[in-house]
């Protein structure tokens, strides 16, 4: 049944080339649409079982009593050449600066509440900030000593002001609160000699969704460079080398699709699902060129070559791919949702790429031996 199967997409693709590339085109197409639709998932409770008792505590502290996360913006003292740099994090200028930052993030959508333990300085000041760095030190040593250790480092070279937000673990929300933020301070008047730095878990979160973007645009583009020197490097053709990529580039294509489809987010574990499968659905297509160059050799035409590879490749590559795929849905029943999320996505793409290599590829062969071979005979004579 499988070899009948096999030989009716053969022969399909022999006849009707053009058709089976328009159909493959036009699912992509549709894939690469709902490929927009992909999240990326940064926060850590989602990577987490959702039935845990902690985590469904978390989703009810944050119900009940606002945002738990804290973005903690750190000012400190740097380096500068400027005649009028601060020189100690007291200075008024970084104290003024300090209560127009609070203000400012306050008015941000998502942030609840802006603080720093300078505002305890500002208030014994009756609610203004001094004028003078020796006024800031009077009251600074005025202050109790517990209340002292939480307001500046020891050698006065740093301060912190906490933000809090509620944006939880929704991505889209947090990624719009910390580029509020990084703008706003981009924008701020910074006093000469101090630097403006925001960590903390949000900022973190923040961090990770761009080097996820960075790590799958790169490790994906890096992979297909060297898939594309070593398939040079054995078919020693330009055609030959670049037609068995296709099938694996639409795949990945058709898994970003399923992934919005089936809203599975890109995550730490799937971030590099490009590259992966680049690795790994390769092998089918050299297998099927292999196979197909071989029986052109023994002076077997287009037609009895096409069936013959997809035929006798196309049974190994579906043994091959139904024991990887079970191997990748064992996965699924890992208790954590990102290793599952993997499982998944691996389980799709490759049978994709099996499914893309059986009928795309034999369709690019024949066009290429029915229609771009004989164009370039023709220029040459």
């Amino acid at each position: 049944m499988i070899e009948n199967i096999l030989r009716k997409i053969a022969i399909f693709s022999e006849k009707k080339p053009f058709l089976m590339v328009m159909i493959i085109l036009i699912i992509t197409v549709l894939a690469g649409i709902e490929a927009t639709n992909v999240k990326f998932q940064t926060a850590f409770e989602k990577m987490l079982p959702q039935n845990n008792p902690i985590i469904k505590t978390l989703y009810e502290v944050r119900d009940n009593f606002g945002g738990t996360d804290i973005i903690i913006i750190c000012i400190k003292l740097k380096p500068s050449d400027s005649p009028d740099k601060v020189n100690d994090i007291r200075d008024p200028r970084v104290l003024r600066y300090i209560k127009f930052l609070e203000d400012d993030l306050k008015g941000i959508d998502g942030i609840t509440d802006v603080s720093s333990p300078v505002d305890v300085i500002i208030k014994e000041n009756n609610g203004t900030v001094p004028n003078d760095i020796e006024t800031v030190k009077e009251i600074y040593n005025s202050l109790p000593e517990n209340v002292r250790n939480k307001i500046f480092n020891h050698d006065y070279s740093m301060v912190i002001v906490n933000a809090y937000t509620d944006a939880g673990g929704d991505q889209k929300k947090l990624m719009e609160v910390m580029n509020d933020i990084h703008q706003r301070i981009e924008d701020s008047p910074v006093p000469s000699g101090v630097e403006v730095v925001c960590t903390g878990t949000p900022p973190m979160r923040k961090l990770l969704d761009d080097l996820m973007k960075k790590s799958q645009v790169f490790t994906t583009l890096i992979g297909g460079i060297g898939i594309l020197t070593v398939l040079f490097l054995y078919f020693r053709k330009p055609l030959s080398t670049v037609m068995p990529l296709i099938p694996i580039v639409i795949a990945v294509i058709w898994t970003g699709g399923a992934m919005g489809i089936l809203g599975i987010p890109v995550d730490m574990a799937t971030a590099g699902i490009g590259s992966l499968l680049l690795g790994m659905g390769i092998d089918y297509g050299i297998h099927l060129m292999h196979r197909y160059e071989e029986e052109r050799k023994k002076g077997r035409d287009v037609v009895e070559s096409i069936e013959t590879a997809v035929v006798s490749t196309g049974m190994a590559v579906m043994a091959t791919t139904a024991t990887t795929v079970v191997g990748f849905l064992a996965l699924v029943i890992a208790p954590l949702p990102m290793m599952a999320n993997l499982g998944k996505v691996c389980a799709l793409g490759i049978a994709f790429c099996m499914i893309c290599v059986i009928t795309l590829l034999p369709a690019l062969l024949v066009i290429e031996e029915k229609y771009i071979i004989p164009i370039f005979k023709r220029k040459k004579l």
